[in-house]
């Protein structure tokens, strides 16, 4: 259902979902940091959650949305860095790609969607309640996993 969506949204907005405000008439002035980019893409940051899910990307070329959700928020909102190399990022990398559910979903996340709230996920309280024992981050975050 949110692929059907997002592809609408694509066709009805056509070329604005690459914009730098996206479809929406907020502005921001968003980012670009080498080494905040470098942290988020090795899994390097602040928050256990954000990492785990940025390394089960470079892993294995996936996220759950929920995860996409919180790595996208952190990136845009808590960073303030530019969500199209965000969404760029995640082109690069997702085995399960959509252009249209790829941006659809990062505009959401950034503010400069569909959603008018200006919402910034808080990481930890996801964490914990979408991985209330930690297995997932762990799993992640486990240095052998895959040596």
């Amino acid at each position: 259902m949110w692929r059907d969506f997002f592809k609408y949204i694509s066709l009805k907005h056509g070329d604005s979902i690459f914009k730098k405000n996206g479809i929406s008439t907020a502005t921001y002035e968003w980012k670009s940091n080498d080494s905040i980019r470098k942290e988020w893409i090795d899994g390097a940051t602040k928050y256990a959650f954000v990492n785990a899910n940025m390394i089960e990307l470079a892993k294995t070329g996936w996220m759950s949305n929920r995860g996409r959700q919180n790595v996208a928020s952190f990136w845009s909102k808590e960073k303030q860095q530019d969500w199209r190399i965000g969404a760029a990022y995640f082109e690069s990398m997702l085995i399960d790609y959509d252009v249209h559910s790829n941006y659809g979903n990062w505009m959401y996340a950034s503010g400069v969607g569909n959603d008018p709230r200006d919402r910034i996920f808080n990481i930890e309280k996801q964490a914990e309640r979408y991985d209330v024992s930690g297995n997932f981050t762990r799993l992640w975050l486990q240095n052998n996993l895959f040596d």
